[in-house]
């Protein structure tokens, strides 16, 4: 079997070449997806910003 000692090491090995083969596939098939930027995304944030500046307004 290809001069492996045991069954168990060949499992690893292609254990590791499928899994190889997976995280490529997977990358390319998710490339990019997620990344689109919603306005709802931001209002909580916006609503953070204006209530920081007018607690700093608001100090002496």
């Amino acid at each position: 079997m290809l001069g492996f000692p045991d069954f168990l090491i060949f499992l690893g090995y292609v254990f590791t070449f499928l899994s190889a083969l997976f995280c490529v596939v997977y990358g390319i098939i998710h490339w990019g997806s997620g990344s689109e930027e919603k306005y709802g995304d931001y209002k909580e944030e916006i609503r953070w910003e204006k209530e920081e500046i007018e607690l700093i307004e608001k100090l002496p």
